[in-house]
């Protein structure tokens, strides 16, 4: 019997009201600055609709001793523990080795990953060399989670649920280290526990999952494998029900000032925000017994903040504005400058772009404004290239150019140089041009150059939204 599945026999039997979630992601790239890890966000978002709560993030380097003290620790916290990481086949992949020490069992083949390991290689001529299939290794005992856009399979392993009673000796139950003990502690110092009463019921059995660590990966098992078996496991009363409202133009004290005129939130209902350059997502969240209340809090919730309101789903404005082009069957050409590209970027992420997003053209310098897009250059001599009237030149260029229905234009300062008194760094000018017309927006956004390009982007889109749904620019009536 290993450590943890000791451990369970020995811990006190109790009925959490909430069961708790803990994240371990493994990886020394994650502690050096190199990569960020986006694991934590993803779990959270995924595990919500399904009650459940991510209470902890740990991340630990690629180290056997210290993976499986986060997971023995993480064990004796919460209800599900979720590893992620460290099951590829170079020397640093060592998180199969720490959970088999920890839990004292061996290694096996996951045939259905070794045969699909196979034709993957096959179909890029290359064969299967005993370290790859290492790739293809679980614990015993474990459920393999066929990896659907990848190699490495994931786990899940089920612990014993913890005994009732409290007869049982609890001296493996891990210690904290000295320095949480006190200096002057001795090294087998335990606290006193006060009595517990006999013949609890047992709760239930302690869920193990390991993931793989890249993130397209970590999702495709998550997606395809956990949430379906939690889904089956905790059923619809353990559900909580989301709306989420996602907001342009409004800072998230302002959003929150808006809604707390409204009289929001209402008994019951939890609210969650999340800003980001340019939005701010507003999170309504309720047991599944509230639907009603939910459902009329999202309706003062929308009337309060209006038309900032650009989606009411987890959705980019990328997204929201593919999904009003492709509506109207209408199309789409943009024109940049300081966002150098990041406009079409945006746009093209999302799948089926093609229906409605023509192309575009960087143009970049006043030469290529001129030749490109048609800007006359006594325009650029008089006005400048960041002015209203270079933005609407450019957007009528663009929209003539592809014989778009919409013509999207921004040019600005991204700095860090390249700003006067008159245009400081981060002044920005946006134009919308369609067959009624041209519509233009001055801006100037705050932050270093790849921030005032992310805020350029998302106004110039929103400028869009607005004109595809017939409103006025924000901040004007």
């Amino acid at each position: 019997m290993g450590d943890a599945e000791q451990m369970m026999g020995q811990m006190p039997a109790t009925a959490p009201v909430e069961l708790s979630v803990e994240l371990i992601s493994t990886g020394s790239e994650l502690l050096s600055g190199r990569t960020v890890n986006t694991h934590a966000r993803t779990l959270a978002e995924k595990l919500q609709p399904l009650g459940l709560q991510l209470v902890r993030d740990t991340t630990v380097p690629d180290d056997v001793e210290q993976i499986r003290e986060a997971v023995f620790a993480a064990l004796c916290r919460v209800d599900i523990v979720f590893v992620s990481g460290g099951l590829g086949a170079t020397s640093d992949d060592v998180t199969r080795a720490a959970l088999g020490r920890l839990l004292d069992r061996q290694l096996i083949v996951h045939p259905p990953s070794l045969d699909a390991m196979i034709r993957r290689y096959a179909a890029m001529g290359r064969a299967v060399t005993a370290v790859a299939a290492r790739q293809a290794l679980i614990l015993a005992g474990s459920e393999g989670l066929l990896n659907p856009v990848g190699i490495a399979p994931g786990m899940m392993i089920e612990l014993p649920a913890p005994v009732g009673g409290t007869s049982q000796s609890r001296e493996n139950e891990p210690q904290p280290p000295p320095e949480a003990r006190g200096k002057d502690a001795p090294p087998t110092a335990r606290r006193s526990r006060a009595p517990q009463p006999p013949d609890l019921p047992p709760s239930p059995a302690k869920l193990l999952f390991v993931l793989p660590g890249p993130p397209r990966e970590f999702s495709g098992v998550l997606e395809t494998h956990v949430l379906p078996l939690l889904g089956k496991r905790l059923g619809a009363a353990a559900s909580r029900l989301e709306k989420v409202f996602m907001v342009c133009g409004l800072g998230e004290s302002e959003v929150a000032e808006r809604l707390e005129a409204a009289g929001l939130p209402a008994p019951g209902i939890e609210v969650g925000y999340c800003a980001r350059p340019g939005e701010t997502e507003v999170r309504l969240l309720a047991a599944a017994a509230q639907a009603p209340l939910l459902a009329a809090t999202a309706a003062a919730a929308r009337q309060a903040l209006g038309d900032t309101v650009f989606a009411e789903a987890r959705i980019g404005m990328e997204e929201a504005v593919g999904q009003l082009l492709a509506a109207r069957q209408q199309t789409l050409a943009v024109a940049e400058s300081c966002t150098g590209g990041l406009i079409g970027h945006r746009l093209t992420q999302v799948a089926g772009s093609s229906a409605y997003f023509l192309g575009g053209v960087i143009a970049y310098a006043n030469a290529s404004k001129i030749r490109d897009l048609g800007v006359p250059e006594t325009l650029l001599a008089q006005h400048g290239a960041v002015s209203e009237e270079t933005a609407l030149a450019m957007a009528e260029g663009v929209r003539a150019r592809f014989g778009a229905d919409f013509g999207l234009a921004v040019t600005g300062v991204a700095g860090p140089a390249g700003g006067t008194a008159e245009k400081p760094v981060g002044t920005v000018w946006l134009a919308v041009a369609d067959a009624a017309g041209v519509v233009t927006q001055p801006r100037c956004f705050p932050g270093a150059r790849d921030a005032i390009k992310l805020w350029s982007s998302q106004l110039a889109l929103d400028l869009l939204r607005r004109r595809l749904q017939g409103l006025p620019p924000a901040g004007r009536t």
